[in-house]
């Protein structure tokens, strides 16, 4: 038996015990939806939570030293601090190293740091004229690939 609530809220198929969040299943298929119909950016929503397993995930025994490093991080909203954390994390590919040199990047414009990591495809074409048919492919296309690293456990 499924139980479904509004997105985001916990999904719990009883017949096997399984809890997730919606959200974890799929690449947002309401991201894609408003990407579709009304050409919108997609924008990371990066919790606590996310942003904890993703360092587990990648970092391992080194957490606590990953943590102790994106405190230099800075953002006007804890969403905000997350989603560049999130984004460094994703740039650095797991190597510690790296994320020093992408907290400085971000420290100095944070977009430089965001648009390498949420929109790699947008980010190589440009900001500039561009169709509105292939920004909604980039948009779904960098948004499917964000999320599955974004979700990837």
């Amino acid at each position: 038996m499924e139980e479904n609530t509004k997105l985001g809220k916990k999904v719990a198929i009883r017949n096997i015990g399984i809890s997730t969040k919606i959200h974890e299943i799929q690449p947002s298929m309401f991201e894609i939806l408003k990407i579709k119909l009304f050409g919108h950016e997609p924008t990371a929503k990066v919790t606590n939570e996310m942003l904890e397993r993703i360092i587990r995930r990648d970092y391992g025994n080194r957490a606590t030293e990953v943590k102790q490093k994106l405190q230099q991080v800075v953002g006007d909203s804890l969403n905000s601090k997350n989603r560049i954390s999130a984004a460094i994390l994703k740039l650095a590919n797991r190597d510690i190293k790296a994320i020093d040199h992408f907290i400085e990047v971000c420290n100095i414009d944070f977009r430089d740091v965001l648009s390498a990591a949420e929109y790699p495809g947008y980010s190589k074409v440009g900001f500039g004229n561009i169709s509105t048919s292939m920004k909604k492919q980039l948009y779904i296309s960098d948004w499917k690939q964000y999320s599955a690293w974004l979700n990837n456990t």
